[in-house]
């Protein structure tokens, strides 16, 4: 379950980091990264066993 709700917190996040337009290009970027990170955690999560693939 832990997984679960990192990935969740990595995607929402990011999603929010993302949309930030005045710290210059290299912040959206970053919450792009964490987004696609977060999004990688939760699909695999969901389609594992119980985290165990």
């Amino acid at each position: 379950m832990k997984n679960l709700q990192a990935g969740g917190f990595l995607f929402i996040g990011g999603a929010i980091i993302m949309t930030t337009t005045q710290f210059g290009k290299v912040v959206p970027v970053l919450g792009a990264v964490c987004a696609v990170l977060g999004v990688g955690m939760l699909i695999y999560y969901l389609f594992s066993d119980n985290g165990k693939y």
